[in-house]
């Protein structure tokens, strides 16, 4: 029996997903900022909703879905893996090279179904995507977010250039030194769909 919790807005008609290590803790709060709710699914069914946004997961379709907008966050696959690697916690060695080496392996050795990855794009592809790199960008391209008061009041900008759950702290770009061409090329294949559908560069993990 699949149950499961999305963040939706029936005012906007847009639902949402929001992936591990995609930039989720800044996402829920705008679409709490928004008035978006959490609702309860079962077996693909809307029982009942939540008063505010819950920070899941949780990556699932349901009936009438495409009545919606579908709206996910989403982050360069190379940065990604290595945040869910444990990669950036520490200074940069080379032995921690090799155990987040490891544990990107693991990763796609058994890669995460539907409920983590957000990778069913066969069935469905977003409508809109907030993306870690151009957040305030991303979310003026969706017109309810753009006509909003939090936009509007210039709140949305500032709120955007806070910097939560950071790797390193003043360098966007440590993930990159995890990477050689093995390790990109073993993420790249496992994620083609990321790239392709969202403009991420295969050679973007090079310095």
């Amino acid at each position: 029996m699949q149950e499961y919790y999305l963040n939706i807005s029936d005012k906007y008609k847009c639902f949402t997903w929001t992936a591990q290590r995609t930039g989720s803790t800044h996402f829920t709060d705008i679409l709490n900022r928004l008035g978006f709710q959490s609702a309860y699914f079962k077996e693909g069914k809307l029982i009942k909703y939540r008063n505010s946004v819950w920070h899941n997961h949780f990556c699932r379709f349901f009936e009438n879905h495409f009545d919606y907008t579908f709206l996910i966050s989403i982050r360069n696959p190379y940065s990604m893996i290595i945040s869910q690697a444990g990669g950036g916690r520490k200074e940069f060695s080379s032995e921690d090279q090799k155990l987040v080496h490891s544990r990107i392996e693991n990763l796609m050795q058994n890669p995460l179904d539907v409920g983590g990855c957000c990778q069913c794009f066969h069935t469905r592809k977003p409508d809109y995507a907030v993306r870690l790199e151009h957040l305030y960008e991303d979310w003026i391209k969706i017109p309810f977010v753009k006509n909003h008061e939090l936009n509007l009041s210039g709140k949305l900008e500032e709120l955007t250039k806070i910097q939560l759950n950071s790797g390193v702290i003043g360098n966007p770009n440590y993930w990159k030194k995890y990477y050689n061409q093995s390790m990109a090329d073993l993420v790249y294949y496992n994620h083609p769909d990321t790239f392709e559908f969202f403009g991420y560069d295969r050679d973007s993990w090079k310095e």
